[in-house]
């Protein structure tokens, strides 16, 4: 595997066709006029919104969404105004909604050493004052429904799109625009392995989950203990930080012991507009290891590659299976010798590169 953009004057006052002339000349400059302004706009890293976030008219926002800084390459003050849309695509395709909030504002100044300004500074508490806000009835009606059976606004993907328009200059307005593409994890399932089920001392974790970072957390639990109890239990045998997987081949912990009961749990991590996670926990799993449990490490390390590459490698994983692969405790990487831990690391790293990753079999 290969990681791989001369006045004219006369005092008694120019002929009329100089006069028109003029006239012609300051219109054509007027035309080419160069705007003074440019924007830069960014957003918070959030998977969840609230009506309030979008509905600027009529709630006073609290949570920090976007960004936009504005840069004046002129000596003096220049106005300006702002344009907003926001289109919705929600997740489930039960609505698209182009335009679905839209709001413009009155002229406001952008001084010489520049301006920021963030959706706290919009609509109804914001110094940046309202000209015209549309929420359209058919996406507010549907946002309303999904907020008020969760709290949060319907998972999908929010485009928010800003117009800077410069007053006095006659060039087309610039633009800019972010999107957010937000979750609502109800839940999460814990797959494999099934609970009760014998293991082996590595075993491989499966689960369901719609955010794309969790954390997994095995502990011990001993005789006559409770599963809330075990899994608090500090230090845990093993808490590990997952980004976009829904699978983890047990390494990096301490070792799981022949003849122990283990308990496990993943947390789901929803970033939320205020900055913070919000934890969804799955319910707590429980499972025994023993030294020879049914199915072998191999087939479990296969498992885990043909995950990760299958999609791109079928012919090879077709060849290694019916070649009769069996797993050697003989593990190697540029001629040094890995241990069998070392060697479940480095496939869970693998997982994190995706798309880099090249298997060839020999």
């Amino acid at each position: 595997m290969r990681l791989l953009i001369q006045r004219l004057m006369n005092r008694k006052g120019p002929p009329l066709w100089i006069a028109g002339m003029l006239v012609l000349l300051s219109a054509g400059a007027r035309a080419q006029q160069t705007c003074s302004l440019s924007m830069d706009m960014s957003h918070t890293a959030v998977q969840q919104l609230s009506l309030a976030d979008v509905d600027f008219e009529h709630f006073q926002g609290i949570n920090l969404l976007f960004t936009i800084n504005l840069t004046n390459r002129s000596d003096d003050p220049v106005e300006a105004t702002l344009h907003l849309t926001i289109d919705v695509a929600l997740a489930d395709n039960s609505g698209d909604y182009p335009s679905a909030v839209e709001l413009t504002t009155k002229k406001f100044q952008v001084p010489h050493e520049g301006k920021t300004i963030t959706n706290l500074n919009l609509g109804r508490s914001g110094d940046i004052k309202t000209e015209a806000f549309q929420f359209e009835d058919a996406a507010k009606s549907k946002l309303q429904d999904g907020a008020l059976a969760t709290g949060h606004l319907p998972a999908g993907t929010y485009k928010i799109k800003i117009m800077l328009a410069e007053v006095g200059c006659d060039q087309q307005p610039i633009s800019d625009y972010v999107t957010i593409i937000l979750q609502n994890p109800s839940q999460v399932v814990l797959r494999s392995p099934r609970d009760g089920e014998v293991t082996g001392e590595f075993p491989l974790f499966e689960f369901y989950q719609e955010s794309d970072r969790a954390v997994l957390i095995v502990a011990e639990m001993t005789s006559g203990q409770s599963r809330e109890d075990a899994i608090v239990r500090q230090p845990p045998m093993l808490e590990a930080e997952l980004s976009g997987q829904n699978s983890f081949l047990y390494s990096g912990g301490r070792p799981l012991q022949d003849g122990k009961t283990y308990v496990w749990r993943v947390v789901s991590k929803v970033r939320s507009s205020g900055g913070t996670d919000i934890d969804v926990s799955s319910p707590i799993g429980e499972f025994t290891v023993s030294a020879s449990p049914q199915g072998s490490a191999g087939d479990a390390l296969l498992n885990q590659l043909e995950e990760m590459l299958g999609s791109r490698y079928h012919a090879v994983f077709t060849q290694i299976r019916n070649s009769g692969f069996k797993l050697t405790e003989n593990f190697t990487l540029n001629n040094s010798t890995l241990t069998r831990s070392e060697l479940l690391d480095l496939l869970n790293q693998l997982r994190e590169l995706g798309d880099s990753v090249e298997l060839s079999l020999e």
